[in-house]
């Protein structure tokens, strides 16, 4: 079962980084840590964070790119 992100969850998770004064990781954000890797990749995609990205290597991917496996040092641009 695939996890469904909405723009909302997609604008708390940045929100999150934008107010945090020190880099985050992944695993600070608010909710599901599998939705938020999503949503990291996505912002990420968007060019609306710059971090520290581990890729997934047990899993292919999609059209959007391979899936994170952990993301650190979590900044807005």
């Amino acid at each position: 079962m695939a996890i469904e992100i909405a723009e909302e969850q997609i604008g708390e998770a940045l929100q999150q980084i934008r107010q945090s004064p020190v880099p985050l990781a992944a695993r600070q954000l608010a909710g599901d840590d599998e939705a938020n890797l999503l949503i990291i990749r996505e912002l990420r995609r968007r060019g609306l964070v710059d971090g520290v990205f581990l890729n997934d290597s047990t899993r292919p991917g999609d059209q959007y790119g391979p899936f994170l496996y952990d993301a650190a040092r979590l900044t807005a641009t």
